[in-house]
């Protein structure tokens, strides 16, 4: 089984637990209050009428993250509710069956072109990274996204950020190679 390890700092991400209930049992909505009375919370927040519905507006942040992620962080550079999301995900392979990172992204739709980067990570190697913007044919597009893909031995890890808000991603970026930068795999 792999695990991973990865450094952050506190005051731009809020990691989110992997499951609810959380290992010392708390329930989302717990969670969620818990997270609204402690955390710092954006100038919009604080005097709004609508504060009092923050903790829900969080468990719905949460309920909007892709259920098979190893790990969450929510991107916080205002306080709650996030701007953003960094999902990881982490899974076992054999070194002949995922084709390479550069070729999963090419497959990737895009309302702009989507451009591969060669980057390398301290812990997990040579990889490809990419931005692109996705969203719904109708509406156009709703999502701005800023991803890394590594293949090292024995594993895939990508590294997906989003968020509604293609400013928020490009200030997000230099935080996020930092995460992306920091993570190391470890078989348990």
């Amino acid at each position: 089984m792999l695990t991973y390890s990865l450094d952050y700092e506190s005051k731009w991400w809020l990691p989110v637990p992997a499951a609810f209930p959380t290992p010392e049992g708390l329930e989302l909505e717990e969670w969620a209050r818990g997270i609204a009375a402690s955390s710092n919370l954006s100038a919009a927040w604080v005097d709004s009428p609508l504060a009092a519905q923050l903790p829900e507006l969080l468990a719905a942040q949460v309920y909007g993250l892709d259920p098979g992620r190893s790990g969450a962080l929510w991107y916080c550079p205002y306080g709650l509710p996030a701007a953003g999301v960094a999902q990881l995900f982490i899974t076992e392979r054999s070194d002949d069956d995922l084709l390479s990172p550069a070729e999963e992204i090419a497959a990737l739709p895009s309302f702009v072109a989507v451009r591969p980067l060669e980057v390398r990570a301290a812990g997990l190697g040579e990889g490809v990274g990419y931005s692109r913007i996705v969203g719904d044919e109708q509406d156009g597009p709703t999502v701005a996204e800023l991803g890394y893909v590594f293949t090292p031995p024995g594993a895939r890890v990508a590294v997906i950020a989003r968020s509604g808000d293609a400013d928020s991603i490009g200030l997000m970026a230099p935080e996020l190679w930092a995460l992306v930068d920091s993570i190391v795999l470890e078989r348990a």
